[in-house]
């Protein structure tokens, strides 16, 4: 399905020049996680770094809507390409989310979040930044070379992710950490675990029919 909505960007095609605009939004937001992930655990983002989120933030909008207003506008006009428009639409959506999620996690301090000490739950924490991270890294390549092999790995990846995501939820309600290292673990917890859900939503788009992006199912992929 991708390299025949690459087609449509080519030179000539009605949706020229959408292909680059879409790896720019995604480079963009990649680049967001990248200033951030450094400084998860004390809060050490500065003024600078923070005032960089949110002008990227900002791009990532801008190309999320005008990618948006030339697809609908292309729709109007061509039947025959709305599966693979709706493929678009749903792309830049997750990596739209991605941008806002990222941005989130830059404020935990200022939504009362506080340092986190070190222990076994900031260890697991930080295996599952490293594998949003992972993720990050290479959904973009493995989409648009539509490595299928590769995607499957990184959902089952981001599958087990997820629930260890929720397993440490559980484990923090019954830890003795204070109200600020608790709430910047549930919403670091939180908001990377929904990151890595916009990931494998788009790394679906390489296994899954256009009107099962979004729900990766390994018995349809192998059936």
């Amino acid at each position: 399905m991708w390299s025949e909505l690459v087609e449509l960007f080519r030179p000539g095609n009605p949706m020229e020049g959408l292909s680059e605009d879409f790896e720019q939004m995604y480079s963009i937001a990649a680049e967001m996680a990248g200033i951030v992930e450094p400084h998860i655990f004390d809060h050490s983002l500065s003024l600078e770094q923070r005032s960089r989120i949110y002008k990227l933030d900002i791009k990532v909008n801008k190309l999320e809507r005008s990618i948006r207003k030339r697809v609908v506008a292309h729709v109007t006009t061509s039947k025959g390409h709305i599966p693979y428009c709706l493929l678009l639409m749903s792309l830049v959506k997750d990596v739209e989310r991605i941008g806002d999620y990222i941005k989130n996690i830059s404020e935990v301090s200022e939504l009362g979040g506080g340092p986190i000490p070190e222990g076994d739950l900031r260890t697991e924490l930080a295996d599952l930044v490293n594998i949003a991270m992972e993720l990050m890294k290479e959904a973009y390549p493995v989409f648009d070379r539509q490595d299928t092999e590769r995607a499957h790995e990184l959902l089952q990846l981001g599958q087990s992710a997820g629930k260890r995501c929720d397993q440490l939820l559980v484990a923090l309600a019954r830890s003795d950490f204070n109200a600020t290292e608790t709430t910047s673990m549930v919403l670091l917890t939180r908001f990377y675990k929904r990151v890595g859900g916009h990931l494998m939503n788009m790394l679906s788009g390489v296994l899954m029919p256009v009107h099962k992006v979004d729900f990766y199912d390994e018995r349809i992929v192998q059936g």
